[in-house]
């Protein structure tokens, strides 16, 4: 605070500075509010002999007593609690309009005419009051200056009135400050000294522990004088070059999360999860950690890794040996068909060779490669589509149009087949020596079901055929597959095969 240029006595101002310099020492001092209001007051009265002062606090808009030692009791009472307005004395009118007030004579204002009778009765002529304002420019409470006599303030008194005011507002702030910062103390002392989880407040650059929660002594097996003339690099197992740059990333706010392992007392390791961040204490920045053993979660983790390991490897296995049964069953009935002079016999027996070819391409793309719920659609349909053709002797021109569309195994497999025996009997029958076969492949999305398109451009067939019973085993097959799906098939053959089937994209239950 400084005090404003005036035309004052240099001595009475010498004395004032002399003052309120006793008065900054007893707020640094951390002095009670109530005591350093107390000396305010006293002071200003010895500078002043005919003075008598007081403050007034403001609570809900009515006045407290901060310190008045030397009006008497009776009045004190009178006015204590007293609301704030317009008509309600010095004090209260100057808190509610947030002006000084100077009354030079109580007996004829208007301000006192509620409360002149009690202020006469003991002794007192005049008051002048201004108020106390904070920092965010709100009344607070109010120093008031009363005379046994009626009387005109001095310029002097103007000064003493208002610097006074002052102190007495860096007296409640830095009291209030104080008060919260006690109260922020003691419930983070209580947060940590009674908190379940591990706590450790770490001096960043050393390393030192400079406090321990009764948890954490628990947890490490050292007492608590020990704990806490210990470094973390003493539990930390890490090289102390890497635990200190850890540290200092932590302060820096870099990272707030670190794993680590511990070593306690008794020689075990435990793997734990630190959460650290920067607190400000005493003037210096701290590491405030949080600790949290997850020892057997980490054991757990890699038991169920070696599991799953494990698992992964009997599965590759079982579908190892699965696809071998299917090679063998492949090259058997291939050389079953190989060896047959009926033609008929021998035709069916490539047919089922074909199927197993399908069959055991999807295992392939199922659980040789990645996992069937990354598997889409074109991945599996369009090689196990070009294997088909080239088993035939002769050119054909296949184009292909399938989305990637992800769906189940089931619908995988379902699909395959009927790919199978649909583009296998195009390319059986639907070829015309005078063109090049073409077959289209198409597959898409639309709104809540899948379509499958396969058509060619071949000989066709009779287009009074509705029912695909009709045409042999083949499209019997197709045709339950499809049902299978929840699907629709349909079908035509007037200018080559076309066969479009609609299926639902989540399978529904009838």
């Amino acid at each position: 605070m400084k005090l404003r240029n005036r035309n004052l006595d240099p001595e009475r101002i010498a004395d004032f500075e002399c003052y309120r310099s006793g008065i900054l020492e007893l707020i640094v001092g951390n002095a009670p509010l109530t005591n350093v209001l107390t000396e305010i007051v006293l002071g200003i009265e010895t500078l002043n002999p005919t003075m008598l002062c007081t403050v007034v606090l403001i609570e809900n808009s009515k006045i407290k007593i901060g310190a008045a030692p030397s009006l008497p009791k009776i009045y004190n009472d009178s006015i204590e609690g007293v609301t704030i307005g317009p008509e309600a004395g010095s004090c209260g009118t100057a808190a509610y309009t947030g002006k000084r007030v100077v009354v030079e004579d109580i007996g004829t204002s208007p301000l006192w005419k509620n409360y002149k009778d009690i202020a006469l009765s003991v002794g007192l002529s005049s008051c002048w009051s201004e108020p106390i304002r904070s920092h965010t420019n709100e009344v607070i409470g109010t120093f008031a200056i009363y005379h046994h006599e009626v009387a005109s303030p001095t310029e002097f008194d103007i000064f003493i009135i208002t610097e006074t005011a002052d102190l007495v507002s860096i007296a409640i702030e830095k009291s209030i400050v104080s008060e919260k910062l006690t109260e922020s103390e003691r419930r983070f002392r209580d947060f940590f000294e009674k908190n379940s989880s591990v706590m450790l407040i770490i001096e960043p650059n050393s390393g030192d522990i400079i406090n321990a929660n009764q948890t954490a002594v628990q947890f490490y097996g050292y007492p608590h004088e020990v704990l806490t003339k210990m470094k973390i690099e003493e539990i930390n197992i890490l090289p102390p070059e890497e635990v200190k740059a850890e540290r200092l990333r932590a302060l820096a706010e870099e990272r707030s999360y670190f794993a680590f392992s511990h070593k306690l007392a008794s020689g075990a390791i435990k793997q734990v999860e630190v959460y650290s961040t920067p607190i400000e204490t005493s003037n210096r920045h701290l590491l405030f950690s949080i600790v949290h053993d997850v020892t057997e979660r980490k054991i757990a983790e890699e038991k169920v890794k070696s599991l799953l390991s494990e698992k992964e490897m009997i599965l590759r296995e079982v579908h190892h040996r699965i696809k071998n049964n299917m090679t063998i069953l492949y090259n058997l009935l291939d050389l079953q068909a190989g060896s047959q002079e009926n033609e008929a016999i021998r035709n069916s027996l490539k047919d089922a060779t074909s199927r197993i070819k399908t069959m055991s391409l999807l295992y392939d793309k199922l659980y040789l490669g990645k996992a069937f719920h990354e598997l889409h659609l074109d991945e599996y349909l369009v090689p196990l589509s070009g294997e088909i053709v080239s088993i035939f002797p002769y050119p054909v021109k296949l184009i292909t149009e399938i989305e990637s569309l992800q769906l189940s195994a089931e619908q995988l497999q379902a699909i395959g087949i009927i790919t199978n025996e649909l583009l296998t009997n195009s390319l059986k029958y639907a070829r015309d020596s005078s063109k090049e076969l073409e077959i289209k492949i198409k597959v898409w999305a639309e709104e809540e079901n899948f379509f499958l398109l396969i058509s060619d451009n071949g000989k066709g067939f009779d287009p009074e055929i509705s029912n695909p019973d009709k045409l042999g085993f083949g499209l019997t097959l197709v045709s339950m597959l499809t049902k299978q799906l929840n699907g629709l098939l349909t079908f035509q053959g007037a200018s080559g095969a076309e066969y479009k089937i609609k299926f639902p994209i989540h399978k529904t239950h009838p």
